[in-house]
Formats: C-alpha cells, structure tokens, sequence
C-alpha cells in the first residue's frame, strides 16, 4: 500500500456561512420560503456554504434551528459545482431531512435538527468554489436558520 503523500488537514475553522455569502446573515441564512422543486434551482433556496476557492473544505454537516412557530416540512440538501444554481445540471440532491412542527416558547427549546452528511467517512469533503445549498418543501411562518457544522478550510 502506498503512503500518502497529500494527507488534508483543515488550516482554519469556519463555522459560519464565510465571507463568500453577501447576506446580512453571516452566520446562518434563514430557509423560510418553499422551493418546490428537487432539482436545486429555485430562487428560494439559501446558500449554506461554500468551499474555500483554493484548496477546498471539509463539512460535517448542517445545524437547523428554528425560530419560532413552524410547520412540518423537509429540508433538501444541494450540492452546486459552482456554476450557475439555476441550471439543474450544475446541482445535486444530495440529502433529505424531515423538520419538525415548532411552537414558540419563552420557556423550552422551540426546535433543531441536524443533517450529516451520508458516506463512510461521515463528512463531505468540499471542491474548490463548490457551494452548498437548502430548500425547504414548504413554506413556514418564522423559518429555520441554517448554520454549516465543523467546517474547516484546507
């Protein structure tokens, strides 16, 4: 077996959307409004994160918190290859996750969920300028904030 020669080890942490996002949410777009569609290209989809344009990243996973009162719905998880999201071959599905039915409370947590990526080595390891996307099913009333889990840059 041969040894390897470029072992990837993360430079920096990035837990947050990073500077690639141009939103005023820097640290977690809020998925509200649905996408109906399974193919990545709605504009209603929020831009989760983005892998460094150099070297990559590496990503565990995906924190949904909830922001108040929300119906059921799914999150889908897109992988874009940098190109434009609104052509359907430049995105993939790549995961699904049911969201629970949220009440606000002052005095309980209102509700999270957690998305990790699939695969035997249980992370997504970014390309250069690859971008993650997420849409929700339906529509909600206070919407989910979406924030990238152990991201780091190589």
């Amino acid at each position: 077996m041969a040894a390897n020669t470029a072992p990837r080890y993360t430079i920096s942490g990035d837990y947050s959307t990073n500077s690639t996002i141009t939103t005023s949410a820097t640290m977690g777009p809020v998925a509200l409004t649905a996408t109906g569609d399974f193919t990545g290209v709605s504009a209603n989809h929020v831009k989760v994160f983005t892998g460094d344009t150099t070297n990559g990243s590496r990503l565990v996973g995906l924190h949904f918190e909830a922001t108040g009162i929300n119906v059921q719905t799914v999150a889908r998880v897109y992988m874009n290859n940098g190109g434009s999201q609104t052509t359907a071959a430049n995105n993939a599905l790549v995961g699904q996750l049911t969201l629970p039915a949220t009440s606000a409370s002052n005095n309980s947590a209102v509700g999270s969920a957690d998305y990790y990526f699939p695969g035997p080595s249980g992370y997504a390891d970014i390309p250069p300028g690859f971008t993650v996307y997420v849409g929700l099913g339906t529509t909600v009333a206070s919407g989910w904030v979406v924030t990238p889990v152990l991201g780091g840059k190589f």
